[in-house]
């Protein structure tokens, strides 16, 4: 029979590496299929709903901050210019749905103008976000 010698002893760690590769292999597959979401130009605070719906996808939002001005996409505009900025987006998109997320210390007559000002253009749905009622 062949004597092979004596058997060399395991080392602990080694059991600890396969284990390891697992664990960042399962962050990095997390890290690339998790959804991002792009920082919002401005902070504002919503009123409270009663109807909590979601919102459709294509639908662009347009945010209108405490002080009166509208963020919308990179711009930071009047209110009474909002709607015809869209005009120009919505005629290259082919989109009809905004939604608004207006700051519940914001003017309601600014943000009524920009709503009829908006359907004025033609858009055909115009969401309100709100937090949710408790």
């Amino acid at each position: 029979m062949i004597d092979f010698g004596p058997e060399r002893p395991k080392r602990e760690y080694e059991y600890l590496v396969p284990l390891i590769n697992v664990v960042f292999l399962l962050i990095t597959f997390f890290l690339i299929t998790g959804t991002m979401q792009t920082a919002e130009p401005v902070k504002v605070e919503l009123p409270e709903g009663a109807i909590d719906e979601t919102k459709p996808a294509e639908a662009v939002t347009v945010y209108l901050g405490p002080d009166g001005f509208v963020y919308l996409f990179d711009q930071v505009i009047e209110a009474r210019f909002a709607p015809f900025m869209l005009r120009s987006f919505f005629l290259k998109e082919g989109h009809r749905s905004v939604q608004i997320k207006a700051d519940k210390n914001a003017d309601a007559e600014t943000l009524i103008d920009m709503m009829e000002q908006m359907r004025e253009i033609n858009i055909e749905e115009i969401i309100i976000l709100t937090e949710h009622g408790k």
